[in-house]
């Protein structure tokens, strides 16, 4: 449980969702779910703390670009392999949880609830979306097996 967040790796995996100022003409920062998720990720290291007071509260959930599908996958599936699988003591102000939850916004339209397993987030996910939950979990795999 002691594992430490590769907070490099999650920088550049949620900046490749990222659309650009070409697409979007001018960024819009913490209004994005990317750039919301870029802020939480700098926060928390710069803190050195993984927990975001009102991290959740603050998602901008009116977000409503499109956003590269397989992008939004493999960012996903990389956040889920830097879980500590906490269980009980999951924190939905978990740095981690935000980061995902926004990513699933631009994904599905709202974000999982989250109970402390990468286990239950596949089956609840399967529940929501077949095609989605079995396109994570295979980039996921793919991960831990070449970690």
């Amino acid at each position: 449980m002691n594992k430490n967040i590769n907070y490099d790796r999650l920088i550049e995996q949620v900046g490749k969702c990222c659309l650009t100022e070409d697409f979007c003409g001018t960024c819009q920062k913490e209004a994005c779910l990317i750039g919301y998720c870029k802020h939480v990720l700098l926060k928390a290291f710069k803190q050195h703390n993984e927990f975001i007071d009102g991290g959740m509260d603050n998602i901008p959930s009116f977000d409503t670009k499109l956003y590269d599908e397989e992008d939004l996958i493999n960012a996903i599936a990389f956040i889920l392999n830097e879980c500590k699988n906490c269980q009980l003591y999951h924190d939905d102000e978990c740095v981690i949880n935000i980061i995902r939850s926004c990513m699933e916004i631009a994904l599905l339209g709202d974000y999982l609830e989250y109970k402390g397993s990468t286990f239950l987030y596949f089956a609840d996910l399967n529940n929501e979306n077949k095609e989605i939950a079995q396109r994570i979990f295979e980039a996921f795999s793919n991960i831990k097996n070449n970690k």
